[in-house]
């Protein structure tokens, strides 16, 4: 054999023996009773969940050497009767909806859904909406007799932007229900009038529209915020600061904000939920580099959840010395 060949085979058995070591490693830390891979409840393709997703499951992947899969689905109400279901091994959603589900109000429509488990909070979402400037559409007030995209049936937005308006004495001529994506090419070719979300900042479709269209981002009077929250407590106002983006470089846009959590089911075993937790915590710039509302991804936000934690959760937030809420401790 020659010089040559041998040491081609020498680095291709190496070669082959670092892939098995590098697996090992990663299966290592599967512990017996753990899932192998896990479905991650987000959202429509090209919203804020769905890109907070791809972070987590690459978290995931990278640190506990646990594949994920980003499920596309119809938003916090469909997570929580999934997750709910034992149909996902995490659910993305916002303070109201899971917070009707546990109760039975709202949405629910009476059947509690009490299986769900908040592990640690997200970020706050904000309430968007915007208009082409060509239209005169300065605020949610002129929204009269006008067609509003609000998102998919049964995510956040389709279901309080409604309410909003409603509690501003607000009455579109029709709500139009279908992805972001979507309604913004309806908004563009004059089909539409606004176009609304309620997602972390920044939206990438205000970012992406401001290159070619003049905008208005509409803006909830503080007046008409504070009617909506006295019904829903678990909303606050909020501003979208000044120079956010290039449609409000001069003024801060007022507007509503929302927690938003990531849940398992309560049977998911203790250990796996704290590592994931920890894991979490330790590596949130691998979240942050795919989207940067991941920067109010902090443990201290966890006493915002409107429903309890599962207990692995509970023992990691113990050691970090923070004091939980009894409402959150599971029973």
């Amino acid at each position: 054999m020659n010089g040559g060949g041998f040491m081609k085979r020498i680095g291709l058995v190496l070669g082959i023996l670092f892939i098995l070591f590098s697996f090992s490693i990663s299966q290592a830390q599967i512990k017996p009773g753990w899932p192998k891979s896990v479905t991650i409840g987000a959202a429509p393709v090209g919203g804020t969940y769905y890109i907070w997703g791809g972070g987590f499951a690459k978290l995931l992947h990278d640190k506990m050497g646990i594949p994920g899969n980003v499920e596309v689905t119809g938003g916090p109400v469909h997570n929580t009767q999934l997750v709910d279901a034992k149909q996902l091994d995490f659910g993305m959603v916002t303070a109201g909806p899971v917070w009707e589900g546990w109760t039975g109000e709202g949405w629910a429509k009476g059947k509690k859904h009490q299986n769900v488990r908040v592990i640690f909070p997200m970020y706050a979402t904000y309430f968007q909406m915007y208009a082409l400037k060509k239209t005169g559409i300065k605020s949610i007030n002129d929204l009269n007799g006008k067609s509003v995209g609000v998102g998919p049936v049964g995510g956040t937005p389709a279901t309080y932007w409604p309410k909003i308006l409603e509690a501003a004495g607000v009455k579109p001529a029709r709500y139009v229900n279908a992805s972001s994506a979507d309604l913004n090419s309806q908004l563009k070719d004059g089909m539409l009038d606004a176009n609304g979300q309620s997602v972390g900042l920044p939206w990438v479709i205000i970012s992406e529209i401001e290159v070619t269209h003049e905008i208005n981002i509409l803006p909830i009077p503080k007046a008409d915020a504070e009617k909506f929250i006295a019904k829903h407590p678990l909303f606050a106002t909020g501003v979208i600061p000044k120079g956010y983006y290039k449609s409000n470089k001069d003024y801060d846009v007022e507007t509503i904000t929302v927690w938003n959590y990531m849940t398992v089911h309560k049977d998911a075993p203790d250990d796996f939920v704290y590592e994931v937790v920890k894991k979490t915590f330790e590596n949130v710039d691998i979240l942050i580099a795919a989207h940067g509302s991941a920067k109010e991804t902090k443990p201290e936000a966890i006493v915002t959840s409107p429903i309890p934690l599962h207990p692995g959760a509970v023992k990691y937030y113990r050691e970090k010395g923070i004091k939980l809420p009894d409402k959150l401790i599971p029973r």
